[in-house]
C-alpha cells in the first residue's frame, strides 16, 4: 500500500503556512527543485500561502476529515479492476460498465495551501483528481479589496499542480456574484482571466459553480451566467432568480454567455452521473465525511462524482493525551502529564474491582485497555492494580501508554505528597522516610514571606503550632526551618515534618 509518512504529512501542512518545497520534500527533490524540474514558488507565492492561511485554522478541526482518513478511503478504491478514479474533464468522457467510475472534484474555496497539500496526498497514493480555483478568493488577487485583479503568484503552484502532479485546474466560477455584488463586467472578466491562465500554461476546459452566502441571500445561482445551465433540470438546485436578481430595490438582468464562447467544454453540476456526494451537504447538523460512503452500495456501471473541500481537510493531529478522568464518588483526582499518570482517590472502602471512569481525551483519539476499546462513562474494569490505557492520537500513528491509579486512601496517612513555592522553586526534595522537605529558591527571594503551595494525603490536615494551613494561602516565615503537623483523615494520627527553605 503507498503510504505517505507522519513526517511528511507534517512538513506538508508546515510547508502550507511557512516553507518552500524544498523543506516539504527532503533533500533528494530539493536538489530537483534546483535543477527545474519541480517549480519552484518565489517569495510572492510563499508570502500568498501565508497571507490566506491566517485564521482558517480558528475553529477546532472535525476529527472525520483527516488525510489519514482519506488515504484509507483511496486505499479502498485502488483496485483498478473494480474501480476507476478520475478527474472530471477524463471522468465525462468515460463510461465503462464493467467498473465504478469516481470523478474526484475540488472546490478550492479559501485556502490554496490546503488544496496544494490534499493534492500531494492525493499524489502519494497514485490518484489524480480536479481542483476548481476561485477567483473571488484572497489568494487569487492581488488587492482581497478588489476583485478585478488576479496575482501572478498562483501561477507557479497551479503550474506545479498540473504539470508536475497530473491534476486538472478548473474555473470556480462565481461570476454572477461579481456583477450583482461587485458591479464587474462577467464576460469581460471571464474572457480576460482565462487568456490569462491559458497564456501561463494552464488548460481550463472546465468550471464548476461556487455557491457563496451571496447566492442564498438573493436566490441565484452562480451557474445561471451560461445560457446552457440557465435552466437546469430537476434533481440540481434551482434557485427563482435565474434571469434577474433584484438588488437594493431594482432587478439587475444577469449577464451571460455560452460555455463554447470562452473555449469551455462543461459545467461540472451537468455532467451524466448517478450517484453525487458532497461534504458541502449538512445531514441533521452534521457533514458529510468520506466514511459515509458506503462502497459496497455502489455498483459496475455506476458513475459517481465526490466532491471534496480542501479547507475541511487537515492532519490527524499526533496528541494522544487523558485530558480528564474522573470516576463517580471520588475524592480527587490528579492527571500527571510527566509521567503519563492518572491518581484517583476514592472514599475509604470503596470496592475497586467494578469501575465505569468518564474521561476526555485529545481531539480524535480513541484508547484501549485489556485489548477493548474503551468508552467513557460505560466502560467497566478493575482498578485494584494499576490499569494501563493505550492512547491512539487521531493520526493513528503516535500512542501513548497511560498508567491509571485507583486507590482506596489509608485514613492514617499524613504526609505531603508536594510543595513548591510558586515562580520561586529551584529545587525540592521531600523526604518521606525523615518527613522533611528541602527547598532552593533564587537569591531574590524574601524567605521571611513565603506562600507555599502543597497537597497533603487525602483527607489530611495541616497546622504550624495552632494554625490551620491551607495551599497557598498565607505568608509564612521559613528564615528557620518551619515544623509542620499533619494530621491524618482518622483525625487521630499525626505526624511531623520540618521544612527547610534555602537560597
Amino acid at each position: 500500500m503507498s503510504r505517505i509518512s507522519n513526517r511528511k504529512l507534517t512538513l506538508l501542512l508546515v510547508f502550507s503556512i511557512v516553507l518552500s518545497f524544498g523543506s516539504v520534500y527532503g533533500q533528494k527533490d530539493e536538489k530537483q527543485v534546483k535543477k527545474g524540474k519541480l517549480r519552484e514558488l518565489t517569495k510572492d507565492s510563499l508570502a500568498l500561502i501565508i497571507r490566506t492561511q491566517a485564521g482558517s485554522n480558528s475553529e477546532t478541526p472535525d476529527t472525520n476529515f483527516t488525510y489519514e482518513k482519506y488515504m484509507n478511503f483511496l486505499q479502498k478504491v485502488s483496485d483498478k479492476k473494480k474501480y476507476l478514479v478520475l478527474p472530471i474533464d477524463e471522468f465525462r468522457k468515460v463510461v465503462d460498465s464493467t467498473r465504478i467510475v469516481i470523478g474526484l472534484r475540488h472546490d478550492v474555496d479559501l485556502d490554496l495551501g490546503k488544496a496544494l497539500c490534499l493534492s500531494e496526498v492525493e499524489k502519494s497514493m497514485g490518484f489524480r483528481s480536479t481542483y476548481y480555483i476561485l477567483h473571488t478568493a484572497n489568494y487569487y488577487l492581488s488587492d482581497p479589496g478588489n476583485k478585478a485583479v488576479h496575482t501572478d503568484a498562483i501561477l507557479p503552484i497551479l503550474k506545479y499542480m498540473q504539470d508536475e502532479s497530473g491534476f486538472e485546474i478548473g474555473w470556480h466560477n462565481d461570476l454572477v456574484t461579481i456583477q450583482v455584488i461587485y458591479n464587474i463586467d462577467p464576460v469581460e472578466f471571464l474572457h480576460q482571466e482565462l487568456a490569462w491562465l491559458r497564456d501561463n500554461g494552464l488548460k481550463i476546459t472546465g468550471t464548476a459553480s461556487h455557491g457563496s452566502s451571496y447566492c442564498r441571500a438573493n436566490s441565484y445561482l452562480n451557474y445561471y451566467f451560461f445560457n446552457e445551465c440557465s435552466d437546469p433540470p430537476t434533481g440540481l438546485g434551482k434557485f427563482p432568480n435565474n434571469k434577474t436578481i433584484p438588488i437594493d430595490s431594482k432587478n439587475i438582468t444577469i449577464k451571460k454567455g455560452n460555455l463554447s464562447d470562452f473555449g469551455l467544454e462543461y459545467e461540472a453540476y451537468f455532467l451524466n452521473n448517478n450517484k453525487y456526494f458532497s461534504d458541502a451537504s449538512i445531514e441533521n447538523g452534521k457533514r458529510w465525511d468520506i466514511g459515509m460512503l458506503d462502497l459496497n452500495a455502489l455498483k459496475p456501471g455506476d458513475r459517481v462524482i465526490i466532491l471534496l473541500h480542501p479547507i475541511y481537510w487537515h492532519k490527524g493531529l499526533n496528541l494522544a493525551d487523558i485530558k480528564s478522568f474522573t470516576i463517580p464518588g471520588q475524592k480527587s483526582s490528579v492527571i500527571n502529564s510527566v509521567d503519563s499518570s492518572v491518581t484517583v482517590i476514592m472514599p475509604i472502602g470503596t470496592p475497586l474491582k467494578q469501575l465505569t471512569p468518564s474521561f476526555l481525551l485529545s481531539p480524535g483519539a480513541y484508547s484501549k485497555c485489556f485489548g477493548s476499546l474503551q468508552f467513557a462513562g460505560s466502560s467497566t474494569n478493575d482498578y485494584e492494580k494499576p490499569v494501563t490505557y493505550t492512547v491512539y492520537a487521531e493520526n493513528r500513528n503516535s500512542k501513548k501508554m497511560w498508567t491509571v491509579h485507583v486507590k482506596n486512601p489509608d485514613p492514617s496517612e499524613c504526609a505531603f505528597e508536594s510543595f513548591t513555592i510558586a515562580g520561586l522553586t529551584k529545587k525540592v526534595n521531600i523526604d518521606a522516610k525523615n518527613r522533611t522537605i528541602k527547598v532552593k529558591v533564587s537569591d531574590e527571594a524574601d524567605l521571611s514571606a513565603l506562600i507555599p503551595t502543597f497537597t497533603l494525603s487525602p483527607g489530611a490536615t495541616a497546622k504550624i503550632k495552632s494554625i490551620v494551613q491551607k495551599s497557598s494561602g498565607v505568608k509564612t516565615d521559613f528564615t528557620s526551618p518551619v515544623i509542620y503537623r499533619i494530621t491524618g483523615e482518622d483525625s487521630v494520627t499525626t505526624r511531623e515534618w520540618t521544612v527547610i527553605i534555602k537560597k
